[in-house]
């Protein structure tokens, strides 16, 4: 889960996770939530619990993702016609069968990218904390060979599912990354965050498709 401070200090809230009542204070002590952003089918089902405590939240998803959205919570908007009236800008990653769209934050010193499932980020400490007896699951998603510098990329399992195109993907990374040269952070859904390198490490990103 993301929380991003809009400009009237709301809350915008990607891939929302359900969580106990002490750290739902802790979340709702940074601002109040405007936007729930659902990155796609798979990151759906913790949608209802947010909707249901904050009535006026705006749920929003990406138009490929609003059918099966729909199955768990009501969809008040298109990401790619809302997000970007508040200054947000939505990516559809090429190569990439239809599910989930890469965003462009503004922060105070660069920019952020927010990615869901078609880059990992698995570093040693990050497997330790949550997946200390992992190695069938990782096995299972195609990312077995861990080296001293983690991985980054997209898995086996998400060049099974996800990709239709691998050279159009590399491109397209190689691409996003020469275009935002003040990138300071790189979120995904499953790792941990990447805040130092952040252009060299979508080209390694992009080399691991070569």
């Amino acid at each position: 889960m993301v929380l991003y401070k809009l400009g009237d200090a709301s809350l915008l809230i990607h891939s929302a996770i359900a969580l106990n009542e002490s750290e739902m204070a802790n979340l709702e002590s940074l601002g109040t939530p405007k936007i729930l952003v659902v990155p796609n089918r798979i990151h759906r089902l913790d949608a209802g619990v947010y909707k249901k405590r904050y009535p006026k939240l705006i749920v929003v998803c990406p138009a490929a993702a609003k059918p099966y959205v729909e199955q768990t919570v009501a969809v008040d908007g298109i990401a790619e016609e809302i997000l970007p009236t508040y200054g947000i800008v939505c990516h559809e990653p090429a190569g990439i069968r239809p599910q989930e769209l890469v965003y462009e934050l503004l922060l105070p010193t660069g920019k952020a990218l927010v990615f869901t499932d078609i880059l990992f980020n698995l570093n040693k400490s990050y497997l330790q904390q949550h997946l200390p007896t992992g190695e069938f699951l990782l096995q299972w998603i195609g990312t077995s060979a861990i080296g001293s510098g983690g991985f980054f990329g997209i898995t086996g399992l998400g060049r099974r599912f996800f990709m239709t195109d691998r050279n159009a993907y590399q491109q397209w990374l190689e691409a996003l990354a020469d275009s935002i040269p003040d990138l300071q952070v790189i979120s995904v859904a499953h790792g941990s965050p990447i805040v130092a390198d952040c252009n060299y490490r979508l080209r390694e990103a992009a080399v691991r498709l070569r």
